[in-house]
């Protein structure tokens, strides 16, 4: 046999005990996330927002859906402050008149069997982006939550699983994705990052590490004040569940 037939032969067998190792750890990292998924799927649940915006003596209304995760078993949620005042990133960027105001007209909790529940906003956090709502009135059955007490702190490179429900268009269905975080912030505030191409579906949606630990919610964040409306003024982040505890002790409880 020639080297060079020898030194082929010797790379096929070496990729040829690599790949089935490869492809293990694969099926593994899927097997993982496949539990968080359906762990926590039931948390994930959709807010019907009917935003009233006006302009001088005009006012018009938008319905629009967002994600928001359950925290508490009697349905308080947390979600995008974004997602029910767009208006506040239009002033924090300067693109709105300081004659537009908006408001919420409607707020409803679509819950995972299919009920619609009237629900109203008790806190909102500008700096953080987040918005905090909760069922006016009580349910039958204690909901399934997330408990912000049970945080994981993922490091650069490693997996997370975002978790989402679509609308209507897709039946409702729940849906993951398995993502490796991209960055970690540490000053002023800590907060994660997993990379642009998955902004859309991160917005309003729970992260949590492939031990199924809570690592917080999808926001937007922006850079305030005189800047000119541009994509890099604006970035979606994770806004850690400590940080959401935080704003979690400061509710009343319900009436």
């Amino acid at each position: 046999m020639s080297l060079r037939l020898f030194k082929s032969v010797l790379i096929l067998s070496l990729l040829a005990s690599i790949a089935p190792c490869a492809f293990l750890a694969a099926d593994e990292t899927a097997e993982q996330g496949r539990q968080v998924f359906e762990a926590r799927k039931n948390t994930v649940v959709t807010m019907r927002i009917v935003i009233a915006m006006s302009f001088g003596s005009r006012e018009t209304e938008s319905e629009q859906e967002a994600n928001a995760t359950i925290i508490s078993p009697d349905g308080l949620s947390v979600l995008a402050l974004s997602a029910v005042d767009p208006l506040q990133m239009a002033s924090d960027l300067r693109i709105a008149s300081d004659e537009m105001t908006s408001r919420i007209s409607s707020l409803r909790m679509i819950l995972p069997d299919g009920t619609e529940k009237a629900s109203e906003l008790v806190l909102r956090d500008k700096d953080l982006d987040l918005a905090f709502v909760r069922l006016t009135e009580k349910v039958d059955q204690p909901l399934a939550y997330v408990d912000v007490t049970q945080a994981g702190s993922p490091q650069v490179l490693d997996n997370v699983v975002c978790i989402m429900q679509y609308g209507r268009v897709a039946r409702r269905t729940h849906a993951a994705f398995i993502e490796r975080v991209e960055m970690v912030v540490d000053k002023p505030r800590l907060f994660y990052a997993i990379g642009k191409h998955r902004e859309r579906q991160v917005v309003c949606s729970p992260v949590f590490t492939m031990a199924n630990e809570f690592v917080g919610v999808g926001v937007m964040r922006m850079v305030s004040g005189n800047t000119e409306p541009s994509p890099d003024n604006v970035m979606v982040i994770i806004v850690p569940a400590a940080q959401i505890k935080a704003l979690v002790d400061q509710i009343p409880p319900a009436q």
